[in-house]
């Protein structure tokens, strides 16, 4: 459990991000001991601010490799302190490539990616993200994320995150992989992972559209038929925002 005091952020002091992230492209090769997360971050400069420096926040991280443009920054290039890396000098536009690892059963905050039961998650709100991989971790940078998840296919046959399931198979070693992509941009406090030994109770659901989707409530083997009131629920407000704001469920798949 984290043991440190939260630090209060005011909005006095308040500056915009020096750049935004439209893209990321996140790949993941879970392991307990030792997680590879290879990140890929379409970014341009804030037209809000005139900042020339990258500021990407991380916590406990092993920094592998750092490519800026395809070209592979030297440590006299960017600099780490206080769990902030900095690029000074950097162009308009930026696709900048991050390798680190991470330790997810060595992570006992429970903030970040972490290990329970043989199983992985993440928490992320509110600055989680960063625990995971080198990031601009605050709510005014959102963006589309492409997800690809490889794990032990045995130790892990569930791998969700956000969006939609856009393709999964073997990989031939034990291991199986699954690509989710979510098409609508979101802060990086909301981005969700689960690679685990989990049975799902799922429902197609008709929306106001006459669009299908499909509704599903994961959980732990021997709990399944504790998730009718979950699903009733999740119905229910799904309509519910329909009938009062118009709101339709843009996925085609929801899970809890």
């Amino acid at each position: 459990m984290r043991t440190d005091t939260a630090q209060t952020i005011y909005r006095k002091d308040y500056t915009p991000p020096g750049y935004l992230v439209d893209t990321v492209e996140l790949g993941f090769d879970l392991d307990p001991q030792r997680t590879i997360v290879a990140s890929r971050l379409g970014m341009t400069r804030n037209a809000g601010s005139t900042q020339r420096e990258i500021a990407l926040y991380g916590e406990n991280l092993e920094l592998v490799a750092l490519r800026m443009n395809g070209q592979t920054l030297g440590e006299s290039d960017y600099r780490i302190d206080d769990n902030l890396l900095r690029i000074p000098n950097a162009p308009e536009e930026v696709v900048l490539e991050i390798e680190t690892i991470c330790s997810p059963v060595e992570n006992t905050t429970l903030n970040g990616l972490y290990v329970s039961n043989g199983n992985f998650f993440t928490q992320c709100e509110a600055e989680g993200f960063r625990a995971i991989t080198y990031f601009p971790d605050r709510p005014d940078v959102m963006a589309r994320y492409t997800v690809m998840l490889r794990a032990n296919k045995e130790q892990n046959p569930v791998l969700l995150t956000n969006g939609n399931l856009i393709e999964e198979g073997d990989l031939g070693d034990g291991r199986h992989y699954a690509k989710w992509e979510d098409p609508f941009k979101k802060p990086s406090y909301l981005f969700a992972l689960v690679a685990a030994r989990l049975v799902c109770q799922e429902e197609t659901f008709r929306l106001a559209d006459g669009r299908d989707a499909l509704l599903q409530v994961w959980v732990e083997d021997g709990n399944l038929d504790k998730t009718d009131y979950a699903m009733q629920s999740l119905k229910n407000s799904i309509r519910w925002d329909e009938e009062r704001w118009g709101l339709e469920l843009d996925l085609d798949r929801f899970m809890i």
